[in-house]
């Protein structure tokens, strides 16, 4: 399903785009001055739809793309999360950043962002390990 929308997506946003394109291309010739009418009317007419159709298919294009990484960034989140109370749960409250870095596959200072906010979110206390780091620990 992702695939079909990647795919739709890319070919809206194309579409679109390319419509705008023809539209902004055919500009030029509205104030030519060695235009007759017929050719002014045209010209109007291919700006006119050009707008008409890109800007839909733009839009939409954009829009696919857009659900497309916000619902990434949720399957990311509730990822995270679930790693988080693993761990959580396995570790009697206890965590650091390095486990979760590990286990989540992330970055040391995203990690950290990570268990700052939840901190903050649980009224979690700290207290520094043998090795320096910061254990945060979560009353379960």
């Amino acid at each position: 399903m992702k695939l079909i929308k990647k795919v739709c997506g890319g070919l809206m946003l194309s579409l679109g785009l390319l419509f705008l394109i023809a539209s902004f291309g055919t500009l030029s010739e509205l104030n030519a001055e060695n235009n007759s009418p017929e050719q002014k009317e045209e010209a109007k007419n291919t700006v006119f739809t050009g707008i008409v159709l890109g800007v839909p298919f733009t839009a939409g294009g954009g829009y696919m793309f857009w659900g497309l990484r916000r619902r990434h960034e949720k399957e990311l989140s509730d990822r995270l999360d679930s790693t988080f109370y693993q761990i959580l749960q396995a570790n009697h409250g206890k965590i650091n950043v390095l486990q979760l870095a590990m286990a989540a596959k992330l970055p040391g200072k995203q990690a950290k962002e990570y268990l700052n906010q939840k901190s903050q979110e649980f009224n979690a206390s700290f207290e520094p390990s043998e090795q320096g780091d910061i254990i945060y620990l979560f009353h379960i």
